[in-house]
């Protein structure tokens, strides 16, 4: 079978032992011509599966999920049509996928009401099991004639029980502006359990379970609020966040370990609510303890002048506790990139990069889920505009552990190259001669295969050459970043014999 956006490979020598990491960035249409977007993705060990929607120019929009090997050829898809609704998905969290089913939780709606639906999809056949639609709250006000109901499910997650556990967000009496949440608990086939709303609790978009049994949310209803619930949705304790801003629905969170949880949130730099500037911060919680570990802003690449983030936002943390923080930002008006921010442990900044579909001067390109990959690399997905308002597509990018979809040392324009690494390969020491004298300080940062750092070097203003030994380093591919006042100006890479 042909294989899909393969550009290129790098080889990752791992414990002595070679594995290839697939990096490509490209857009699909797999329905023909019109719209498409992914807004979320998934895995289990044998296949990614992404969902998305389609509109081919029909009174309808629909749903589509395609399903992908390991190594990116796609194996099967489908196309979900209901004439009656048109279909929306929440970027993150809005799929799962177990032993036999898929779940998903789109948006419903027609000229008059917006509802929840979860459809339960064979991982094998991709076609519909069973599906369901969640209804307002408030069945009486909503049942009267035109009263602009509004229900919808925002996230999904599979509980320890064999169920699920999906967040939603209603116009609580059918007013519009009067925006509030709840739970929603179901069994394994999507018989309703429980279902708890909260006068109190708004936007909510994600859910994490918590190993007690219980949950853990980020309330945003007027400020930032932690909240941690039992097994049947009772609020057990609140802890508020300070972002200095009163409205910033912008949310995600991910465990962390020992009780432990990392978090994300859109704030308000300069705290001008009429010309709003966005940053982002990140915290980790101790939910035995009920106490902020760090707290920590971060104003996504500065040097693009980003005046807000665009949609959603994502967080995981990996197995050696790192932490990546992904979603979108706006670069300069209506263009806007998919950005990823990894951070140690401790919320410390490692490296953050900005995607767009092929680096286009144009940049309509919007990140909705991120995800980490077998090999050490990230997956997103999203769509891709060539135009404000145009048609979309839906995009696709694979980078390898250190976020990179390429190792070419980028080049001035009409000029060689600003650096060359001799001898490559390399056993005792290589060389980084540069194409001119720096003219500040900067340093390089070297990365083993895994995206972990190994070594940091100070280069002085006016250096020329630098020599790196390789005492310590195993052999393998190395990566490395040569940066100056936290931007990088040019990557690398060098094999050690």
């Amino acid at each position: 079978m042909k294989k899909l956006f393969l550009i290129s490979l790098i080889f990752l020598s791992i414990n002595s032992l070679a594995q290839f990491a697939t990096m490509f960035n490209d857009t699909l249409k797999p329905f023909g011509e019109g719209g498409y977007d992914f807004a979320c993705v998934t895995q289990d060990d044998s296949f990614y599966y992404a969902l998305g929607g389609v509109n081919n120019y029909e009174p309808y929009w629909s749903n589509m999920i395609v399903k992908y090997d390991k190594n990116f050829n796609i194996v099967n898809k489908q196309k979900y049509i209901d004439i009656a609704w048109r279909y929306a998905n929440y970027p993150y969290n809005t799929i799962v996928v177990n032993e036999k089913q898929i779940l998903t939780c789109p948006q419903v709606f027609n000229d008059s009401a917006t509802f929840g639906k979860i459809m339960s999809i064979d991982k094998y056949s991709l076609d519909t099991l069973w599906t369901k639609i969640i209804t307002h709250p408030d069945t009486i006000i909503a049942n009267q004639p035109n009263s602009g109901q509004f229900s919808d499910l925002t996230s999904i997650k599979q509980t320890l029980d064999g169920g699920y556990i999906l967040t939603g967000n209603y116009n609580k009496n059918c007013i519009t502006a009067n925006l509030r949440s709840f739970l929603l608990k179901i069994d394994s086939i999507g018989n309703v359990e429980w279902r708890r709303t909260y006068p109190n609790i708004s936007y909510l978009y994600d859910i994490e379970l918590t190993p007690n049994g219980g949950y853990i949310v980020i309330n945003k209803n007027w400020g930032t609020i932690i909240v941690e619930l039992d097994s049947i949705g009772n609020i057990i304790w609140q802890q508020k966040i300070n972002t200095d801003t009163i409205n910033a629905n912008v949310s995600d969170m991910s465990y962390s370990g020992n009780n432990t949880f990392v978090g994300i949130v859109k704030y308000i730099k300069n705290g001008n609510i009429s010309y709003p500037e966005y940053g982002l911060i990140v915290f980790k919680i101790n939910i035995s303890t009920k106490q902020i570990i760090w707290q920590k802003k971060y104003n996504i690449y500065k040097s693009l002048k980003c005046v807000g983030l665009h949609q959603a936002m994502g967080v995981e943390t990996l197995s050696d506790g790192s932490i990546i923080v992904n979603g979108t930002v706006i670069k300069y008006g209506t263009d806007y990139s998919a950005f990823i921010l990894k951070l140690n442990t401790n919320g410390d900044s490692l490296w953050t990069k900005t995607y767009c579909y092929k680096n286009s001067n144009i940049s309509r390109s919007q990140l909705n889920d991120l995800m980490a990959c077998d090999d050490g690399g990230f997956l997103g997905v999203g769509f891709y505009s060539a135009q404000a308002g145009g048609v979309s597509t839906a995009w696709m990018f694979k980078t390898d552990a250190n976020g990179l979809v390429g190792w070419e040392s980028p080049k001035p324009k009409g000029k060689s190259e600003i650096f060359k690494v001799w001898p490559n390969p390399a056993r005792d020491y290589v060389n980084i001669e540069f194409a001119k004298n720096l003219k500040q300080e900067s340093e390089i940062i070297i990365y083993n295969s895994l995206g972990q750092r190994v070594k940091t070097l100070i280069l002085q203003k006016q250096q020329l050459e630098k020599e790196i030994h390789l005492q310590g380093f195993k052999t393998g591919i190395y990566y490395f970043e040569l940066r100056a006042n936290n931007s990088i100006i040019g990557t690398g890479k060098f094999i050690k014999e």
